[in-house]
């Protein structure tokens, strides 16, 4: 970065604005000498006004006039809420002596705690969103892992980190903008939008709870930075991946996961000893199929949340609720069981049992499908996604010690469209009324006034007939057993225990 104080006259600005056109290599500042801070920054292909103290940059506007700036690459333009006034030399000056008498003189806070440095917030709001918290109508928020992890990852991008020592009274939206730059640039869209989402609600957090603390009492200057877009080619490559999406989603069939299910068993039946299958891996890939998996969810239902018997419901169906910290949703969600559910149920508990056995440890769990890896942090745990991806790599082939792709005949598939195969075919198939599909994986339906269900309680008969729809449920998941069942036994499968 590079910096010259010298008279800002007409001619200087003409020459920012030539550097401007052509495209400056790292930033060059014009620092006045009559109005020492007001700065003319010149960076890529912009050219910004500034004030700038010893503790904070304000950006009060652009210099380039619109004639010009549509001569600039398309690619390379910049534009913010403040950028988008744009200032001659006069309108300039008077603009920064405006904004000069609001930010004051730095020495009159001299005596002012520092406040939090950049990495103190990151770490503060990892803490924070580690824990129980509410929203502003008091609706209790759960911890998200997903969340979490997001946040770790790009908070610890080096473009990111680098700046962990830096006070957050030092920052604005021009600093904002660059690390946005850097990121989009590096990493691509996406670590561009989670970096501005989970940056902005970090601040706007400690400044509306941690005020005095973080030293962010002024203006919200995080809510001024531009936004980006994606470049032609990020829009492409999004059109190719949205095309590829679409084209496996209608290329799975429910035929094919009774292929994939009757593959799975016996694939389980050839291992043994320490290539054994888990019972939480085997009878939770059924379980997903059955429920129709939801991200890192499916299989992360307590032994106590799962009732064997349903009074209101059919004989032999029970019911299985997944609490609100599991669901993406934070809501409750209640499926109808049907008897070769709490089949699957048992059978796993049955086989977990002995596996415990075997080896000599006295272990129990509060999961149905329990994962047979104890997590230093988080101890007793669900089997979880990843591990049902893993064990769908195994059968590809694709880990380490197994050659043979045994789905080599199946459409290739992830976990999660699972729930899309299970939806569709409840749409197309069946013939329920519409909404069933909706109501099985999860979504709103329109009209259902969702925010008055969620409040009825988690019993009675409102909350079986209203708030989960548990006789809509149990007709769409009787006929979706039954196709499951018969696709897997078209493809061979003999019935598992």
């Amino acid at each position: 970065m590079a910096s010259e104080r010298l008279d800002l006259t007409p001619g200087v600005v003409k020459t920012a604005l030539k550097r401007a056109l052509d495209g400056q290599e790292g930033i060059h500042d014009f620092c006045d000498k009559l109005q020492p801070y007001l700065v003319l920054r010149v960076r890529g292909h912009s050219a910004s006004w500034l004030v700038k103290t010893r503790v904070r940059t304000l950006k009060i506007g652009d210099a380039m006039p619109a004639a010009s700036a549509s001569k600039v690459p398309q690619r390379r333009k910049r534009g913010s809420a403040a950028g988008e006034r744009i200032l001659g030399l006069r309108e300039a000056r008077e603009a920064a002596k405006r904004e000069w008498a609001k930010i004051g003189n730095p020495s009159d806070t001299s005596g002012k705690t520092a406040g939090w440095t950049w990495g103190k917030l990151a770490e503060e709001y990892k803490t924070h969103i580690g824990g129980m918290r509410e929203d502003s109508s008091g609706r209790p928020i759960y911890p998200s892992e997903e969340s979490q992890s997001d946040v770790r990852q790009i908070f610890g991008r080096k473009e990111v980190e680098k700046h962990e020592t830096r006070l957050l009274a030092s920052l604005d939206e021009n600093w904002f903008e660059e690390v946005q730059e850097a990121l989009h640039e590096e990493y691509g869209y996406d670590a561009y939008r989670k970096f501005r989402a989970y940056a902005q609600a970090a601040l706007n957090w400690a400044a509306a709870f941690k005020r005095k603390e973080s030293g962010l009492t002024g203006r919200k200057w995080w809510l001024l930075a531009e936004r980006r877009r994606r470049t032609k080619e990020e829009i492409e490559e999004k059109i190719a991946r949205d095309e590829a999406r679409a084209k496996k989603k209608e290329e799975f069939k429910v035929e094919h996961l009774g292929m994939l299910l009757a593959e799975h068993e016996r694939f389980c039946a050839s291992r043994t000893g320490n290539e054994r299958i888990s019972p939480g891996v085997r009878w939770g890939l059924w379980w997903d199929a059955l429920t129709g998996h939801r991200r890192g969810s499916g299989t992360w239902i307590a032994q106590e949340d799962l009732e064997y018997s349903d009074p209101r419901g059919e004989p032999g169906w029970g019911l299985g609720t997944w609490r609100p910290d599991v669901m993406k949703t934070q809501n409750p969600f209640t499926l109808p069981i049907p008897p070769f559910g709490l089949h699957i149920a048992r059978c796993c508990l049955r086989d977990w049992k002995r596996a415990a056995e075997r080896t000599n440890k006295d272990r129990r769990s509060k999961w149905v499908f329990a994962s047979r890896v104890m997590q230093s942090a988080a101890g007793d745990i669900a089997v979880s996604g990843s591990a049902m991806a893993n064990h769908i790599r195994n059968m590809r082939g694709l880990r380490e010690g197994n050659h043979r792709d045994v789905l080599r005949g199946i459409p290739h598939f992830s976990m999660h469209l699972i729930r899309s195969t299970m939806g569709d075919w409840i749409l197309e198939e069946t013939g329920l009324p519409p909404g069933t599909a909706s109501l099985m994986i999860g979504h709103e339906i329109a009209g259902d006034r969702r925010n008055e269900l969620d409040r009825v309680g988690q019993t009675g008969k409102r909350w079986y007939i209203q708030a989960q729809r548990i006789p809509e449920k149990t007709a769409a998941m009787a006929l979706w057993c039954d196709a499951l069942l018969k696709a897997f036994k078209k493809a061979g499968g003999i019935y598992p225990d």
